[in-house]
């Protein structure tokens, strides 16, 4: 993405540890944990002087006005606007009311409904200060994220800069409601029919007519919009929202006319051309007049770049619509379907094809997510996609059962299926951002690099995959050590890196696997547990490189940014989340059959151990994918999943070596 053109500013800058209970002395490694949850939670509180911004502003740049559009307003209609860069906004982490819209426009920053233990309940900004604003405090204060409604309005009002709301903005009034819920209020004549207008009105001359103040949130048609645009005035920003609330997995359309303005509008918070994000929006307003963001806000001032194409621009809302609703038939079916005719093709032909059938699986389901790369880059319909994810993975196994020896075929498997991914990261998340396996932008909590199910799935077939190419190639000893301390350590800048991946839960489970694995390798099991030391080295280095390197992720911003919370807070904050992963109901039946799959592969340990006995590089491998995913299972806010992938693909892993067992 090009430099961004930030208005009023110069061009800026766009899991813990758990512990492995098998290996090393107990206190050792809780040591080792709480230090990691230390260094996720280290950062000064936002206390009430923090979360203004410390410096003074530059001065007024000219006029914010807030315009709220009709519902339904695509890109394609915001093209007449004058001077303006166009894009989408994202309204919100999952589906959220307009209130929580426009609220997360005043605090800057936002959570998911999860995060609150109380839903929002109504709040309206009627008269003088928004009713039920102190249900929106208590709501807030109860979220793991540090919310802080009314901030935008707080911070611009310290600097004697006004903020006032349009009756007609409705409940878009809420963005400029003070800490105190006080919603200033515009003249009467603010936008409305040039007959309430004299010569002595305030505002008289504004691009708006009667609109008089620094910021101002209003509600106007399409033509309206356009003529307020062409009256623009150098040096006002002026800010249009379609208004909320979005339809599930859909976006609002957003276009943004001012200074140095046009293209397509770009954020550091999504890496995306076209995409920004609702908490955004604060920090490009505080930009144009000069004043710092404060730490409480997430957000990041939006810039613009490169040409409008609002073709793609549709296609983005429409894939990102889609990326989490096709999970199921894209990836469940397919896996379900090949368990199926595996198991029956066995039973039918009395056991004679069950080794060629379940290696066949096995690999099959490795380059699962090597396909979905491969369909986000085509966007086809459903039916093609999920053809493509049931009928490829099948082929390409095929195929290199064929062409490829034992071990050597997982090998390359596994490498075919990490290795574009990786590709991918370090060319910019082109693509796995749309891929059905992939963060899931459209809910509005990740955009580019990893997400959980590709850090769970991409650790566990990294360790796999070295594991079978050393077995193949006869190599082991320190030998062996040092390419699973190589791939890990370069797989963990690949999928941790702000600047890639991005991903603080990859900078955790991807050197533990590998300490985990070089330790098995080398002979001496029982320095494994320094995988969980690894782990703490790779996030301070993976912070210090981001910060050097300018690559702003909320790793940085909760480190050297303020988190607001203690680190008891914090940790408290994970496990809940942790816990609460294992016991939504919809996750309960699978991770029951992954934990029971673990527990018979424990009571029959020595049966299974004895299909690696002619592998002796897989023992490291297995247990460096075990390692990390109980890892993961322990740090992570989607803890279940790491159970149940690891699980998923360790037990396909074994079922292989069966097959190569005599």
């Amino acid at each position: 993405m090009p430099d961004l053109k930030i208005p009023g500013r110069d061009h800026g800058p766009d899991e813990i540890a758990g512990h492995d209970p098998v290996f090393g002395p107990v206190s050792a490694a809780l040591a080792v944990l709480m230090a990691i949850f230390s260094l996720l939670a280290w950062a000064d509180p936002a206390t009430a002087d923090d979360l203004a911004a410390s410096d003074a502003a530059a001065g007024h740049q000219g006029q914010v006005t807030i315009i709220v559009l009709p519902p339904g307003t695509s890109p394609a209609d915001l093209g007449g606007l004058e001077h303006a860069a166009i894009g989408l906004m994202n309204p919100g982490l999952g589906d959220v009311s307009a209130q929580q819209t426009w609220l997360d426009v005043s605090q800057g920053a936002r959570a998911f409904d999860s995060a609150y233990n109380t839903p929002l309940d109504r709040v309206y900004p009627g008269g003088e200060f928004a009713q039920g604003w102190e249900k929106v405090i208590r709501r807030a204060k109860s979220s793991e994220a540090t919310v802080i409604p009314g901030l935008l309005a707080s911070v611009l009002a310290s600097r004697d800069i006004d903020a006032v709301a349009v009756d007609s903005a409705g409940a878009a009034a809420l963005t400029v409601a003070r800490r105190d819920g006080g919603v200033a209020r515009a003249p009467q004549a603010c936008g409305g029919p040039e007959s309430m207008l004299d010569s002595d009105s305030p505002g008289v001359d504004a691009a708006i007519p009667g609109c008089p103040d620094p910021v101002t949130v209003l509600s106007m048609p399409l033509d309206s919009a356009f003529d307020a645009s062409e009256n623009r005035k150098r040096g006002d920003l002026q800010i249009f929202i379609e208004q909320p609330p979005a339809g599930s997995g859909d976006q609002l359309s957003i276009a943004i006319a001012g200074p140095g303005m046009g293209g397509e509008l770009q954020s550091p918070s999504t890496r995306t051309d076209g995409y920004v994000l609702s908490t955004d929006i604060a920090p490009t307003i505080l930009a144009h007049f000069g004043i710092d963001v404060p730490k409480a806000m997430t957000g990041q001032p939006i810039g613009s770049g490169g040409k409008l194409d609002v073709e793609k621009l549709t296609d983005l809302e429409n894939r990102y619509e889609q990326v989490g609703k096709r999970r199921g038939a894209a990836l469940a079916i397919p896996l379900l379907l090949w368990i199926v005719l595996a198991g029956l093709v066995s039973f039918a032909s009395r056991g004679l094809y069950a080794r060629p059938a379940l290696r066949l699986l096995c690999l099959s389901t490795i380059l699962l997510p090597a396909v979905l790369l491969l369909t986000a880059a085509l966007e086809p319909s459903l039916a093609v996609e999920r053809a493509i994810a049931t009928l490829l993975p099948v082929l390409v196994a095929a195929i290199l059962m064929r062409i490829a020896p034992g071990w050597l075929s997982l090998a390359l498997a596994c490498g075919l299926t990490v290795i574009p991914y990786g590709i991918d990261m370090l060319a910019g998340s082109a693509l796995t951002p749309r891929a059905v396996i992939g963060p899931n932008p459209g809910l509005g909590a990740r955009f580019y690099g990893i997400g959980n199910e590709l850090e769970s799935t991409l650790m566990v077939l990294t360790s796999i995959g070295t594991g079978a190419a050393l077995t193949w190639s006869g190599t082991g000893g320190r030998r062996a050590a040092g390419w699973f301390l190589a791939l890990g350590a370069a797989a963990t800048v690949v999928f941790a890196a702000g600047r890639f991946g991005a991903d603080v839960g990859a900078a955790i489970v991807f050197p533990v696997s590998a300490v985990v694995a070089a330790a098995f390798a080398a002979g001496r099991p029982r320095l494994a547990w320094i995988g969980l030391a690894a782990a703490v080295a790779a996030l301070l280095l993976i912070a210090l490189a981001d910060t050097v390197t300018g690559s702003e992720t909320h790793f940085v911003r909760s480190i050297f940014g303020g988190t607001g919370g203690s680190v008891f807070e914090t940790v408290g904050h994970r496990l809940d989340a942790t816990l609460e992963s294992f016991t939504k109901v919809s996750r309960i039946p699978v991770t029951l059959i992954a934990l029971a799959l673990i527990a018979a592969a424990v009571w029959k340990r020595r049966i299974v151990l004895g299909w690696f006995a002619g592998s002796p590089m897989m023992i490291p491998a297995i247990a460096a994918a075990a390692a990390g995913s109980l890892v993961g299972a322990l740090t992570n806010d989607s803890g279940a999943l790491f159970i149940q992938v690891g699980t998923l693909y360790l037990a396909l892993v074994a079922g292989f070596a069966w097959t190569t067992s005599k």
